[in-house]
């Protein structure tokens, strides 16, 4: 990167008027001092061409890289997705320091000074390090990866990207949801080994338990042939009761991310039954 900014050609607002056919020894000083800025701002604009094209050529290496056969799985998309902004962030800054020096401005002067008053502003960014740090965690140990349903701080979706200092989750609804690594407190990942679909029922208390946990030990018989289940769906027996009402419930075990059909198709053939047995 810094050896394909560094061979920019450099030339002046002279060598840019002699270029156009003008004679800069025999033009105004506010002309001449005006190509100069056009030349450093052609300049500038080849340096940011370069960079997006070097930017673009680095990100989608490692996108190809991390896709080959035997790395393509939901931890490889996640560093590929933590490099690609790594690499963004990296050629963006090296540009800005080539354009600050194409205009003079001493960039060594600028960095020790910027982290001289790091120490100061250091106060003010303890949440940005926080979400560094917290980020770093989150990739060593594996927490989640690109792809899988997880819930955040009570915010349930599919991991779009994990960042150095950010997670972003898309809702069922289509929303997109950028959580602030630090805030993180509770991680429940919903698509590692196995999950257990769980339905309640409650009835009420005239009704005959004998007669509900048979009907519905019958259906689970029927269901068991569910794609995505481990375990068959079992009547679990009466979780709750009350003088008015008791609960019944039912559970399996089930692939990840075969949960939600599973329930769903364990109430509509529910439903069914209780509509053929006559209950209301």
């Amino acid at each position: 990167m810094i050896a394909g900014l560094n061979s920019i050609p450099a030339f002046s607002g002279n060598d840019l008027m002699a270029f156009i056919g003008i004679d800069s020894k025999v033009s105004p000083q506010i002309l001449s001092d005006a190509f100069e800025v056009a030349a450093k701002v052609i300049q500038s604009a080849l340096v940011i061409v370069i960079a997006l094209l070097v930017s673009h050529w680095l990100r989608k290496g490692i996108a190809k890289f991390f896709r080959l056969p035997g790395r393509a799985n939901a931890k490889s998309e996640t560093l590929s997705s933590v490099l690609r902004n790594f690499v963004k962030y990296s050629v963006g800054f090296l540009a800005v320091c080539e354009i600050l020096t194409l205009f003079g401005v001493a960039v060594g002067s600028i960095l020790a000074l910027a982290g001289i008053g790091g120490v100061a502003i250091g106060f003010g960014a303890q949440s940005i390090v926080k979400d560094v740090i917290t980020g770093i965690f989150i990739l060593m140990e594996n927490q989640y990866n690109v792809g899988e349903i997880v819930r955040i701080n009570g915010l349930s979706g599919a991991i779009e990207s994990v960042g150095i200092r950010a997670t972003k989750i898309r809702d069922n609804h289509g929303n997109l949801h950028i959580i602030p690594n630090s805030s993180i407190s509770v991680v429940s990942n919903l698509s590692r080994d196995y999950q257990r679909p769980t339905v309640d029922l409650e009835f009420p208390s005239s009704y005959s338990v004998e007669k509900i946990l048979s009907m519905l030990s019958d259906e689970m018989e029927m269901a068991a042939s569910l794609p995505g289940l481990i375990n068959p769906p079992a009547v679990i027996g009466i979780i709750d009761l009350s003088p008015s009402m008791f609960k019944v419930q039912i559970q399996a075990e089930c692939e990840s991310l075969y949960c939600w059909p599973i329930e769903r198709e364990l109430r509509l053939r529910i439903k069914l039954r209780f509509e053929k047995e006559g209950i209301q």
